[in-house]
């Protein structure tokens, strides 16, 4: 069954040519990620540029303004003949229910020869970008809060709204907020695969992982308290010193607000000793 994508688009290609995004959806209220994504590349790309951009399909726009097209190809130094094109390769999903799903997607590009750029340029030559394309699909009759955490990922976007500093380093503290309407979202993801932090050894994939929770305290639940989401498991605390003292005064936790509107923190208090702050936490920001 062709996704509702296709027409949120406005897709003009032949039939032979249209690539619909496919999902698994297993209820009528539900969160999914596509199982099929679309993907533009490899480009040549520095061990250091990544986060200066240096994306050779601005030319064109930006990967944004282009749609799927088999015959159209685009220069890259990587490739064998000169030019690449679009394919699309399978994400490994599970969702379906009201409350998360996730997708992990390995971005690999078998028809380049990379032990021979290896071979002539190093290791080096293993650094590439490229781009996926997909969609998180969401059922049901409301608007759903989402923290959407992006592993491995630097650069995307949804619904065509740049979002730039992803979680690179899959750390998985800071989700992005989103609120999504019933349908069908497009995520556009700039591949980055970084040699240094990925290594040299065996094929040169990339693997990004892509999870959606819905938030049980945003706008969209039933019990909402205003958005505020307290991480208890990012509690960071100081070692203790002779099993009676803390080496620091200092300790983390992280909160975030869902929610659409600013949460006023009007007072931290410890429970032993009261040493009250006060602050502001915008929506969809964490602290």
């Amino acid at each position: 069954m062709y996704s509702s994508l296709v027409s949120l688009l406005g897709w003009a290609w032949s039939w032979d040519e249209l690539i619909p995004l496919q999902k698994t959806i297993g209820t009528t209220d539900a969160l999914a990620f596509s199982l099929e994504w679309q993907i533009l590349g490899p480009f040549q790309i520095g061990t250091r540029e990544a986060t200066w951009g240096a994306d050779p399909l601005e030319y064109f726009g930006g990967f944004r303004a282009l749609e799927y097209n088999g015959t159209a190809r685009y220069r890259s130094s990587l490739a064998t003949n000169g030019t690449v094109t679009w394919s699309t390769q399978l994400a490994d999903v599970s969702g379906g229910c009201p409350f998360n799903a996730q997708a992990n997607l390995t971005v690999r590009f078998p028809d380049v020869e990379w032990s021979f750029l290896q071979s002539v340029y190093g290791w080096a030559a293993l650094q590439w970008q490229a781009w996926a394309r997909g969609s998180i699909g969401v059922t049901g009759a409301n608007v759903k809060t989402i923290a959407l955490y992006t592993d491995n990922v630097l650069e995307f976007y949804v619904d065509g709204i740049h979002y730039f500093g992803g979680d690179m380093y899959a750390i998985r503290r800071a989700p992005l907020v989103l609120h999504l309407a019933p349908g069908d979202h497009r995520i556009d993801i700039r591949v980055i695969r970084d040699v240094r932090a990925m290594g040299a050894v065996g094929e040169p994939d990339a693997e990004i992982r892509l999870e959606a929770a819905e938030s049980q305290k945003g706008p969209s639940a039933q019990n909402n308290p205003g958005g505020l989401v307290v991480e208890e498991r990012s509690l960071l605390m100081p070692d203790m010193v002779n099993r009676s003292l803390l080496a620091s005064s200092l300790g983390s936790m992280t909160v975030r607000n869902e929610g659409r509107r600013w949460i006023k923190i009007q007072q931290i208090i410890s429970t032993e000793v009261s040493n009250p702050d006060n602050g502001s936490l915008l929506p969809h920001k964490t602290g």
